[in-house]
């Protein structure tokens, strides 16, 4: 029953709104000026202003109807007709459109309502008065030259419609909705209306230009009445003075109907401007006063509340004073705790990528890791090198998808995971199954992708598998190439994983590239694309160094400030060593001794030293490089130079240090020395202000000669 009567309702909302839309249209005509269609007072326009008011712009068929049904009759045919009925209705709702988006409340009881109603009658206007005269002149009901006059009128009569009729209709439920008046308020009403009349008849029919004297009479009815009195008051004084128009009586018995026009517009639009401004003006005074008081009243009832709680405040504030001691306890337990956990953070993030690059005789390395410039969190990204036994070099390039603490500490124990596995066993096969079966058993919510490389400095043989990471690009200088071989899929994604391995020989001078997804992947862009243009980049500074050519492959793919994803980039390259004299530079520290030995065994051997000579130049050196570290700088840190030559079928060697040593008789042992002059052709050691030298020379014979 209820979905039945919506559509009666609706039906007869239309039905009502066409109906009166109609008759107020035939009481317009009657004061019609041109060709009896354009009048000077237009009600149905109000009408419509009102009814899309309240009533919603879904009642239009009603409107349209009805300007059809009114124009067809007095136009030149049903084209004319529905051309100025289509005016009609465009111009009440371009009204209603423009209140309704300057926030407009129909009870006009804002300044900026009364403002907005009169600005947008004289604006929408023009719609309707521009289609109707439009239309007189196409139809050849009126002449071309009689267009300025019959546009003047018919905009006159459409803004009229809006300023007298409309806001009348719109305080007629404001007799219900507001607070009903008594009889002396009625009679008030009922005098003002009466003197607006007369005064606005007195005045219009006078000879005399005191039509002002109207505005105070509107004024005094907003200011007692407000726009249930202001609205009737200026429908009053809008009716008279049209009506003396369309009579051509005194004020308006002069002038051309263009100017008639204009005199009238400008009282209605002063009349209704003043009527609606005060009435406003009122209401807001009016509506303050009941706020203030309201608030006076509230206040008094917050007062006496509040007085009744603060009777029990006392004991309340005790309790609080308790609870504050054993809260102030747990906060500096909170803030102790969160001290310990950020102290945590930093140190896990600082822990995360190495802090530095092993120094590895004979080998470049070179590495940049470029933050993502929209996220300060920690990222998954990471690489490593490793040293391993035997002279091997473990390489690592990964990725844990996702940012924050969780991806950080998956990726340190990964790669402290890596580093056990691979002082294991460091084969590639045996590193990333041990990680995979660790990802798997700890089932790490995180996807894991890993590019795992052992290199051999002395056979320059390079092993590899690949866990779903970008491939590495090896490069010569004139081409490069993508590691494509030994692919598997990522860590943890299957249950059970065979990891394959490849194998390549890395030639002297080429350079071997590792890097995260960052570098190659844009949004919207083919990876492949990424990858065609690093291989490009690769090759195109042939001769730069390792550090160049890392920065010049930054500058080249990436934007700058735009880094959408963390990026690892880490860059190889073994050096040919008999091409030129051997020179090592590193920490005088235990550890290096083997990276010493290590990258001396691989100069003698390309430098076809023989088997006996290469083990004699080898424990001699290593003698030397011990006496350093052990005697030349104590608990101080400090470096030592070792270096090679061949000349004329002799090797001539030296061990330089830049510290202090104690006398023979403090320090004990002196067996070293004897030991190097054994196995060496001579041995001489000096001494100066700058540290120690050890010059030695051994002769590996005549097919073996330096330049």
């Amino acid at each position: 029953m209820l979905r039945q009567s919506r559509p009666l309702h609706r039906f007869g909302a239309i039905a009502l709104v066409g109906i009166a839309y109609y008759l107020g249209a035939r009481l317009g005509l009657s004061l019609s000026l041109v060709e009896e269609n354009v009048t000077p007072l237009w009600p149905p326009t109000g009408i419509a202003v009102a009814a899309f008011l309240v009533l919603g712009r879904s009642v239009w068929p009603g409107v349209a109807l009805a300007a059809f049904a009114v124009n067809l009759p007095i136009s030149e045919g049903p084209v004319p007709a529905a051309v100025t009925a289509l005016g009609n209705l465009a111009a009440p709702l371009v009204a209603v459109v423009l209140l309704q988006r300057m926030g407009f409340r129909r009870q006009l009881d804002r300044q900026r309502d009364a403002l907005a109603i009169v600005f947008c009658a004289l604006a929408s206007m023009t719609v309707s008065a521009s289609v109707g005269a439009g239309a007189l002149v196409a139809s050849d009901a009126i002449p071309s030259s009689d267009l300025p006059a019959a546009w003047a009128v018919w905009w006159t009569g459409d803004a009229m419609g809006v300023l007298a009729i409309a806001p009348f209709l719109l305080c007629l439920p404001l007799y219900r909705e507001l607070e009903r008046w008594t009889w002396t308020a009625w009679a008030e009403a009922g005098t003002i209306l009466g003197v607006v009349a007369a005064v606005t008849f007195w005045a219009a029919l006078s000879d005399l230009a005191v039509l002002f004297l109207v505005l105070p009479l509107v004024g005094c009815a907003a200011w007692r009445l407000q726009l249930r009195g202001a609205a009737p008051a200026a429908l009053v004084a809008s009716l008279v003075a049209t009506w003396a128009t369309t009579r051509e009586l005194g004020q308006f018995d002069r002038g051309s109907l263009a100017e008639q026009m204009l005199s009238l517009q400008a009282f209605n639009a002063c009349i209704a401007l003043t009527s609606f401004f005060l009435a406003a003006l009122v209401s807001d005074r009016i509506r303050t006063s009941d706020a203030l008081v309201a608030a006076a009243a509230d206040l008094e009832n917050r007062v006496q509340l509040r007085t009744a709680e603060l009777s029990e405040a006392n004991e309340r504030l005790r309790q609080e004073i308790e609870e504050r001691s054993e809260a102030e306890l747990q906060l500096s337990q909170e803030e102790a705790r969160a001290q310990r956990e950020h102290h945590i953070a930093e140190t896990l993030q600082r822990s995360l990528l190495p802090d530095r690059l092993p120094e590895i005789p004979g080998v470049g390395l070179a590495v940049r890791y470029v933050p993502a410039t929209a996220d300060v969190q920690v990222g998954g990204d990471w690489y490593d090198v490793v040293l391993l036994p035997g002279g091997l070099i473990g390489l690592a390039i990964g990725d844990v998808a996702g940012h924050g603490l969780p991806a950080a500490a998956t990726m340190g124990q990964i790669r402290m995971a890596l580093r056990a596995y691979a002082l294991q066993d460091p084969s590639p096969v045996a590193v990333v199954s041990g990680l995979h079966h660790l990802v798997s058993d700890l089932a790490m919510p995180d996807l894991v992708t890993l590019m795992y490389l052992l290199f051999d400095p002395t056979t320059r043989q390079l092993r590899y598998t690949n866990a779903g990471h970008p491939p590495a690009l090896v490069s010569d200088g004139a081409k490069a190439v993508f590691l494509e071989d030994g692919l598997s899929p990522p860590l943890g994604v299957t249950s059970e994983a065979t990891y394959t391995e490849a194998s390549l020989e890395l030639a002297a001078g080429s350079t071997l590239l590792l890097y995260t997804d960052g570098l190659v992947e844009r949004r919207r862009v083919s990876i492949q694309e990424g990858l065609d243009r690093l291989r490009l980049e690769a090759v195109a500074l042939p001769a730069t160094t390792l550090e160049e050519l890392c920065d010049h492959l930054l500058s080249a793919l990436l934007e700058p400030g735009q880094v959408a994803d963390d990026i690892a980039l880490l860059a190889l390259r073994p050096a040919a060593l008999v091409e030129a004299p051997l020179t090592i530079r590193l920490p005088a520290e235990p550890r290096m001794l083997v990276q010493v030995r290590d990258a001396l065994r691989r100069w003698l051997h390309e430098s076809e030293v023989s088997s006996s000579a290469e083990n004699d130049i080898l424990i001699a050196c290593g003698e030397a490089c011990a006496n350093v570290v052990q005697h030349a700088y104590g608990v101080h840190p400090g470096e030592m130079e070792v270096s090679a030559h061949l000349a004329d079928g002799w090797v001539e060697m030296s061990v330089r240090d830049l510290g202090e040593w104690r006398p023979e008789a403090d320090r004990g042992g002196g067996w070293g020395l004897q030991l190097i002059r054994g196995l060496m052709d001579s041995v001489e050691v000096g001494r100066d202000g700058d540290g120690t030298e050890v010059r030695m020379r051994k002769r590996v014979g005549a097919e073996v000669s330096g330049e």
